[in-house]
């Protein structure tokens, strides 16, 4: 039976995209069978005006998946909005279904799939009706947090934990990216993890973006950050 996990972040840009990559990079090496799958992808435009899969393009290359990536992300929006106004600039309707069937295809072929969400819990996806915990809620997912270890997380990872728990969703623990080895992102993590009570899943450092061995680098830190037991002990 296939499981899945559902990717979600205190806020955009905390580094989603790269820690599912790494999820689905270590199962890979380790010979568990996995995929990646992005529902709903906003800022998607290219210069000739199409839209393209950046966050799919990612994890493909990284975690060496050979899927299709037109099924691995339902929805493709060309504007880096909210996915409730990109749908209405791209003139697209939203459709639960559509990401439903596409989930299940996945789950059909992977033993685990791991899914990324957009943005924040709270971001929405049809206005003022349909939100992404929704989304996690029909889906039926367990969710993995991702955090950064700067000055301000520890108000919006706590608040991002007890959104999650006032909804009934069940947070199988942490992850902090973008550390950069200063004493206070030791404290700050340390507090988090006494407030909220979860476990700290795996602390990824910063990786330069400019470096030439950029990829191998990534590898170099999935290899040193994730413990492929503690991954799997979240599906």
């Amino acid at each position: 039976m296939s499981k899945s996990i559902f990717i979600v972040g205190t806020d955009t840009d905390v580094g989603k995209t790269f820690v599912s990559g790494g999820i689905v990079y270590t199962l890979k090496k380790n010979e568990y069978s996995s995929c990646y799958f992005k529902p709903i992808q906003s800022g998607g435009e290219t210069n000739d005006g199409k839209c393209t899969h950046i966050d799919v393009d990612f994890v493909k290359k990284v975690a060496n998946i050979s899927e299709d990536k037109d099924y691995m992300n339902s929805y493709c929006l060309k504007e880096p909005l909210s996915p409730h106004l990109a749908f209405k600039v791209d003139k697209i309707n939203f459709k639960k279904n559509k990401i439903m069937q596409d989930l299940q295809n996945l789950k059909n072929k992977y033993e685990y799939v791991i899914i990324e969400g957009a943005g924040g819990v709270v971001v929405p996806l049809i206005r003022d009706n349909y939100y992404i915990y929704d989304l996690i809620r029909d889906i039926d997912s367990s969710v993995v947090i991702v955090t950064k270890s700067k000055v301000g997380t520890i108000n919006h990872t706590v608040l991002t934990v007890e959104f999650l728990k006032n909804k009934g969703i069940n947070i199988k623990g942490i992850i902090v990216n973008d550390y950069k080895g200063n004493f206070y992102e030791d404290d700050n993590i340390e507090t988090i993890k006494n407030i909220t009570g979860l476990e700290i899943i795996s602390i990824i450092r910063n990786v330069k973006s400019k470096d030439n061995d950029f990829y191998e680098n990534i590898k170099k830190e999935y290899d040193r950050s994730f413990d492929v037991n503690k991954i799997l002990k979240v599906f």
